[in-house]
């Protein structure tokens, strides 16, 4: 059986699939006349776009910085996808801004929401891209470490305050074998108290029957 090669991208693009699937869900169950109703939802999709905005300049200057030296062709083709998605970026900002001073809030809601769909539509498709043409790409011109260490070098970008965020639906959106493998490394390859703050997040996003099998395969954490 051949060892499955290292998808750089599976955890981060399962983290945002889960936050613009959850987003779109919000927003079909809100009441956009409702502004008091609508306010988290407005929140959950401005911070969907950071999150976007900084996920596009990471894969710019550490993933597609990599590949340009081995399929310049390939990396222009998605750096003209990225040029699309902040169209589509600015575009659902715009909606964002005229629902705060429109007078039809229903209607300005509707706005946001296919801005939404069209955002979410692309970047469904601009991901599963990225994970079949520029994880072929790396995989036949770079080693598992050394793609592990592109992902290391992002992580090592991320600001501390927002690390809370991408554990949220890294946790929410990657399943048990996944969610156990990445507490391992965690567990054995950083400090305990980032150990212990990921573990009883999980406790706090997982289902209990999910978190009872997170239990199962790792030690539970010793907290002070």
């Amino acid at each position: 059986m051949t060892t499955p090669r290292f998808n750089v991208f599976n955890q981060i693009h399962k983290a945002l699939r889960a936050l613009m699937f959850n987003t779109v869900m919000q927003i079909q169950q809100t009441d956009m006349n409702d502004t008091n109703a609508s306010a988290p939802v407005l929140i959950q999709t401005a911070l969907l776009l950071e999150i976007f905005d900084a996920h596009a300049y990471y894969e710019d200057n550490f993933i597609l910085a990599a590949a340009e030296k081995h399929d310049p062709a390939l990396v222009a083709e998605f750096e003209s996808e990225h040029v699309t998605d902040l169209q589509l970026t600015e575009k659902l900002r715009e909606q964002l801004s005229a629902y705060e001073i429109a007078d039809d809030k229903r209607a300005a809601g509707n706005g946001i929401y296919y801005a939404l769909n069209d955002f979410v539509a692309f970047n469904l498709h601009h991901m599963n891209k990225e994970e079949s043409l520029l994880n072929q790409m790396l995989w036949a011109n770079y080693t598992d470490e050394e793609i592990v260490a592109m992902e290391h070098a992002i992580t090592a970008h991320i600001p501390a305050e927002k690390m809370p965020v991408y554990f949220e639906w890294m946790i929410k959106g990657i399943n048990d074998p996944e969610l156990a493998a990445w507490l391992k490394a965690v567990q054995f390859g950083a400090p305990d108290f980032v150990f212990n703050g990921l573990f009883e997040a999980c406790g706090v996003f997982l289902s209990a029957p999910r978190f009872d099998v997170l239990k199962s395969n790792i030690a539970a954490p010793v907290c002070a």
